[in-house]
């Protein structure tokens, strides 16, 4: 007997009891930044209202993005905007945070390979881990002065990926070299693409990353969405026992509605991405990256809990007379 296909539901379409049955069911939620609280820096208007409206009904608000190009001062300045100056710096990550974590709980002592954001990598550095990187500059194209740029003998136990203005072959060759010798292969954010506006979209580091996996053919550890190694430290992290008791919002289905799925939470797609309501019929026979529910802004969700507060507080009424 064949299942019943998996129903998208669009939380503005259900019924108050339907609503009521959602809000009730997590207490946590973990959302993106880019593409759902804003586009290129600027927020989307009244996410600031969303996010109130659940912190002061109990929800706690983590903020897990893919980019670690953006600065830890940039996140605060935004973010403090928009919780009325009282975000907390633990409940955002994004990849740089979660390799740090994962390389102090191995205690790792090593010399890395990172291919990264100028901030990323100072992180890293910040955090005391040794960093070898580059180059940025052109090399001779000569397979002699290329092998001793590539091949330099650095001791390096770690490759670390993630996005890179500046990428470049040197790179890459560098790190299918060092993956050669035994060293860990850390990935970072997996976007094959990146949303920077309505019509545009970069390469993103997931295709750097497959190259090296197919070149090197290991798979990485991969610590940004939609990484499973990610989602377990951010459960040991935050004390998630219940993972249905987790709401992820995304803006993208092939990293953020994946890793609430992978993470085993109930998953929201927003259609400030690249994605509306009538784009999820293309994922009917994907359905990792099928949302569970559908709305069209991260700012919409406001009216929800306001609807939901208000009937249940007419049902309080109703009982007490």
């Amino acid at each position: 007997m064949e299942s019943t296909p998996k129903m998208t539901k669009n939380l503005l379409k259900l019924s108050i009891e339907e609503k009521e049955r959602f809000f009730d069911s997590f207490d946590m939620v973990q959302t993106d930044c880019d593409g759902v609280l804003w586009m290129l820096g600027e927020p989307f208007a009244g996410v600031e209202f969303t996010i109130r409206a659940l912190r002061n009904n109990g929800k706690r608000v983590i903020y897990v993005s893919n980019n670690s190009v953006r600065t830890m001062a940039d996140y605060r300045g935004k973010l403090d905007k928009l919780t009325d100056y009282t975000i907390d710096e633990e409940d955002i990550i994004h990849p740089a945070k979660i390799v740090i974590h994962y390389l102090r709980q191995r205690n790792f002592d090593g010399l890395c390979y990172v291919i990264g954001s100028s901030n990323f990598k100072a992180c890293l550095r910040e955090a005391g881990f040794q960093i070898l990187d580059g180059p940025n500059e052109p090399v001779n194209e000569s397979i002699r002065e290329v092998a001793a740029v590539v091949n330099d003998g650095q001791p390096v136990k770690a490759v670390i990926v993630d996005f890179d203005y500046n990428m470049n072959n040197i790179k890459l060759l560098r790190a299918q070299m060092y993956l050669r010798h035994d060293a860990l292969f850390i990935a970072g954010a997996m976007d094959k693409v990146l949303p920077v506006g309505p019509r545009t979209r970069y390469i993103g580091p997931g295709c750097y990353v497959e190259i090296l996996q197919n070149v090197a053919d290991r798979k990485p550890i991969v610590l940004g969405k939609p990484g499973l190694p990610m989602s377990k430290m951010l459960k040991q992290m935050y004390s998630v026992e219940d993972s249905r008791r987790v709401l992820f919002v995304g803006d993208q289905p092939e990293m953020d509605v994946k890793f609430g799925h992978t993470s085993n939470y109930q998953t929201l797609l927003v259609g400030t991405g690249n994605y509306k309501e009538d784009d999820l019929q293309k994922l009917a026979d994907k359905p990792d990256e099928l949302p569970d529910y559908y709305i069209d802004s991260f700012a919409e969700l406001e009216q929800i809990v306001r609807d939901v507060v208000a009937y249940k507080v007419r049902n309080v009424t109703k009982c007490g007379l």
